[in-house]
């Protein structure tokens, strides 16, 4: 028995080194769903709301999924979120641009589920502005969800939205909301 083993076991390692492992010829797609938070990062002081998404690459003209979860601390009140899109992406969903949820303390998550789709390769955004009124008070945040349409999109710019300071550095023009109170003078 002892010799069985002794002359088995050389044979089977001879017999193992010979066996190839199958090869697949498939190969991996690299992910095509891009995802980022905001959960854990700094933030401006403003509304209490976290956004976390989940956006697929595609190619020109065709369906782009955007998934977008909005995550407040807040315990009442009411969410606004206004969506803006850039100009060559077009809102294949018919979600509106103007969404307002109530907030609830049993509920901390709201969805926002979006197609979109774009002739033109490139790198585009999709914005929040994102608002919470309690009533006396309402806080504000922006966010910017990125859209990838074709291979290696690159940003694209418009001369417009973007200026120069007199020392050279470049400004970006955004879309704010600004709230002024006036303070009457007690005498």
């Amino acid at each position: 028995m002892k010799k069985t083993k002794l002359l088995l076991a050389p044979l089977l390692v001879i017999m193992g080194l010979q066996a190839e492992p199958t090869k697949t010829t498939d190969t991996l797609e690299e992910s095509k769903i891009k995802t980022g938070t905001t959960i854990g990062h700094y933030a401006k002081p403003g509304a209490p709301i976290d956004m976390t998404y989940h956006s697929s690459t595609v190619d020109n003209n065709e369906t782009s999924d955007i998934n977008i979860t909005l995550t407040t601390t807040a315990q009442t009140g009411t969410m606004n979120v206004m969506l803006t899109f850039d100009e060559q992406l077009t809102q294949v969903s018919d979600v509106e641009q103007n969404l307002s949820f109530e907030i609830t303390p049993e509920q901390k998550e709201y969805s926002i589920n979006l197609q979109v789709s774009s002739l033109e390769d490139g790198l585009y955004y999709i914005r929040l502005l994102t608002k919470i009124d309690q009533g006396t008070a309402s806080q504000l945040r922006a966010f910017a969800v990125p859209v990838y349409i074709g291979e290696n999109p690159q940003p694209k710019t418009k001369s417009s939205k973007i200026m120069k300071a007199m020392n050279g550095e470049n400004i970006s023009v955004s879309k704010a909301v600004e709230t002024i109170k006036v303070l009457e003078d007690k005498e």
